[in-house]
């Protein structure tokens, strides 16, 4: 199973059609990976998500939720928002306190929209939205 870190573009996904359209549990569907000329290849059903605003014109950055995809046909994914999804729509993980662990997934390329998170990069992940939601270490 691996996963995917999506950046969403605003103004294309603005922080208001993304907490109005993703609940946890109903599925998202045509969510457009973008005219990226590095297209992910490997997206299978099962795999998770990461779903993040970038600094760049994003007027509050960082995690907003998680998931897991329902398919992909490499154009578009449809995903499935799974727990805290609904609270990190309404409070994210601030991007300054992700901004490492997404600029060395990203690497040298900023400019996209999906990333293949490796399984390092998940747990510090994983800890920092579980620190922020539910106040836990692991």
């Amino acid at each position: 199973m691996a996963c995917w870190l999506y950046q969403m573009s605003y103004p294309l996904y603005t922080h208001e059609l993304y907490r109005a359209e993703v609940w946890e549990g109903s599925l998202v569907m045509n969510w457009s990976i973008g005219e990226a000329t590095r297209r992910p290849t490997q997206v299978s059903l099962g795999d998770t998500v990461v779903l993040f605003y970038a600094r760049t014109d994003a007027h509050d950055p960082g995690i907003y939720g998680w998931g897991v995809i329902a398919s992909f046909d490499g154009e578009v994914i449809h995903f499935r928002p799974a727990p805290p999804s609904d609270y990190l729509k309404m409070a994210p993980v601030p991007e300054e306190e992700v901004s490492g662990i997404i600029d060395s997934i990203r690497g040298q390329v900023p400019m996209g929209t999906m990333w293949e998170v490796d399984e390092e990069a998940l747990a510090r992940i994983r800890r920092k939205i579980a620190a922020h939601v539910y106040g836990i270490s692991l």
